[in-house]
């Protein structure tokens, strides 16, 4: 039996494409590109994590690809996927393959509650979570007790300062309007 915690969610099927079972799907974690030492998604139906074999897949861009699971041949049979999420198996990783996932998971995710001060603005506020959904990671940082996403590009970042666990950035003007919605309270 197959378990969520041995998943890693990377897209979700967004449509048919064409008459005979092709799928397009919109890819969320770059972990896919390592489909071919996986023959098989995994997606759940009614409660359960299921294996579907893959006939076809290819990518259309870095966000999306096209692909088919076998025994699945025509539009009726695909239809039922459409907005079903896809799972990556663990169990497909090498064990060198697994520990890079994870050390990349945990850079991106070590870097929660850690404060980001711009070199113009000073304090800007506290990282709470990293979306790494979107080709761009973005750091979301709590402001005042607002949201506001923050690009992790590293050109935008100065120094990381894991000691005091702040990251000194020279953000854009105008990427974050802080003087305004403290203006506006």
């Amino acid at each position: 039996m197959i378990t969520e915690q041995q998943l890693i969610e990377v897209g979700y099927i967004t449509k048919l494409h064409g008459l005979k079972g092709e799928m397009q799907a919109r890819i969320t974690d770059s972990v896919i590109d390592d489909v071919e030492h996986c023959p098989y998604l995994v997606c759940e139906i009614d409660g359960i994590f299921v294996p579907f074999f893959l006939d076809s897949f290819r990518f259309r861009s870095t966000e999306s690809a096209l692909l088919k699971f076998e025994d699945i041949d025509s539009a009726e049979k695909a239809e039922p996927f459409c907005g079903l999420k896809l799972y990556f198996d663990r169990k497909c990783f090498t064990p060198d393959e697994q520990e890079e996932y994870e050390r990349q998971a945990e850079e991106e995710n070590g870097l929660i509650g850690y404060r980001i001060i711009d070199k113009t603005m000073g304090p800007i506020g506290e990282i709470i979570d990293v979306n790494d959904m979107t080709e761009n990671v973005l750091f979301i940082v709590e402001h005042e007790g607002d949201e506001i996403m923050i690009p992790a590009a590293e050109d935008l970042i100065l120094d990381i300062d894991d000691e005091n666990e702040t990251i000194l950035m020279d953000l854009p003007q105008g990427l974050i309007n802080i003087d305004e919605a403290e203006t506006e309270e």
